[in-house]
């Protein structure tokens, strides 16, 4: 994943760089379709801004927005959001595939002739064991 990282009214620290590439970093975990992350960091008076927009494939564009006192207070607000949408994105999809192949199973047929099968050596058995 490529990280860009921007400031707006101030000068970015290694010290936030870091921060910020970590934080975006673990977006890995939930989704690993990512392809960029921006992050822009902005000074409004006496509020530190932050947004974070990440492109997923297929044109597939999320962002994170959040202001707080302190800068590395809202890279973590601004985190949580965005982690929140990639995973309801994330299950969105899931769902999206498990409904495309409710009717296609094959293999339900098979388990029950399987399970037909098994009930019937099961009554078998109990006959057998009641007669001896």
């Amino acid at each position: 994943m490529k990280v860009n990282i921007r400031g707006r009214h101030l000068k970015i620290t290694d010290e936030m760089q870091e921060y910020a590439v970590e934080k975006v970093g673990k977006f890995d975990r939930f989704f690993s379709g990512i392809q960029q992350a921006d992050v822009v960091m902005a000074v409004n008076g006496l509020n530190h801004d932050v947004e974070i927009a990440v492109l997923l494939g297929k044109g597939v564009r999320l962002f994170g927005r959040a202001e707080a006192e302190d800068m590395y207070a809202a890279i973590d607000l601004a985190e949580s959001k965005l982690e929140k949408q990639i995973r309801r994105f994330h299950a969105r999809l899931k769902a999206h595939r498990d409904r495309s192949r409710i009717g296609e199973s094959p293999t339900e047929t098979e388990d029950a002739t399987e399970d037909e099968t098994t009930y019937e050596k099961v009554i078998q058995e109990m006959l057998e064991d009641g007669e001896g």
